[in-house]
């Protein structure tokens, strides 16, 4: 693989780690939203439909943060 090959895959790199990176942050963002005392919830159902999608965004986030850590090992600069 020639040296202009490979920095070509490690800006790819690069901009996917960012993609990544803005994802989980709209994430964090969206999460906020879920944190107890933000809406008071008055029935129980609605308890119930907001802690699903908490946990969900919550391992929306775990799994954002694997895939980068994953992608930031490929193609060292080194």
């Amino acid at each position: 693989m020639s040296n202009k090959e490979y920095k070509a895959l490690i800006e790819m790199r690069d901009q996917i780690i960012e993609y990544l990176e803005k994802e989980k942050s709209i994430c964090e963002d969206a999460l906020k939203a879920y944190e107890p005392g933000v809406i008071s919830e008055i029935n129980e159902e609605i308890k119930v439909m907001r802690e699903r999608e908490r946990i969900k965004l919550n391992d929306r986030i775990y799994e954002l943060k694997r895939h980068i850590e994953v992608i930031k090992r490929m193609y060292p600069n080194g």
